[in-house]
Order: structure tokens, then C-alpha cells, then sequence
């Protein structure tokens, strides 16, 4: 299995209104032929610029372990796969 590579694509500020300025962090997430950007939502004033990319990576891995904890129940058993695929009405080529 390929590792997926995650880089910055971008930072920018946001102004939502004069109280909540907002930095938005936006990952590029890619392991051929899968490409996607997640975008990570930062109070401009909570942190600095040397700490901000540190920040937006915390949150980002924050998304990951959440989008886990949310999605355990899909995990599939090498057996479910195999009953699975004995199910397939596809013809075999």
C-alpha cells in the first residue's frame, strides 16, 4: 500500500466580520489516482504564524480521527469480502 502524501496547498485569510478574522489552512491529501483538498478553519488571533501550519496539522489529524471513530462500523472482515464478492451478479470476464 502507497502512502498518501499531504502537503499545504494554501493559506488565506478569511474575514467572516471584524471579530472572527480566520486563517484557512488548506491541506492537499494524494495517493494516485485519489486527489482532495480539506480545508482547516483557524481563529487568526489564537495563534501566531510560526504556529499556525503546527495548528492547522493538529486539527487536520483531529478530522482523521473523528472521520474513524465515525465510520468503525464499515470495517469489513476478510470473510465479509470474500461472501461479498461470491454475491456479485457481475458476469465474469
Amino acid at each position: 500500500m502507497h502512502e498518501f502524501q499531504i502537503k499545504v496547498e494554501r493559506i488565506e485569510a478569511v474575514t467572516s466580520d471584524t471579530t472572527n478574522d480566520l486563517v484557512c489552512v488548506t491541506f492537499e491529501v494524494e495517493r494516485s489516482p485519489i486527489r482532495f483538498q480539506i480545508p482547516v478553519m483557524l481563529k487568526m488571533k489564537e495563534f501566531d504564524d510560526t504556529e499556525m501550519i503546527q495548528v492547522a496539522r493538529h486539527e487536520l489529524h483531529r478530522i482523521f480521527v473523528e472521520l474513524s471513530a465515525q465510520t468503525v462500523n464499515w470495517t469489513l472482515t476478510v470473510e465479509d469480502l470474500r461472501n461479498l464478492s461470491k454475491l456479485s451478479s457481475r458476469p465474469m470476464t
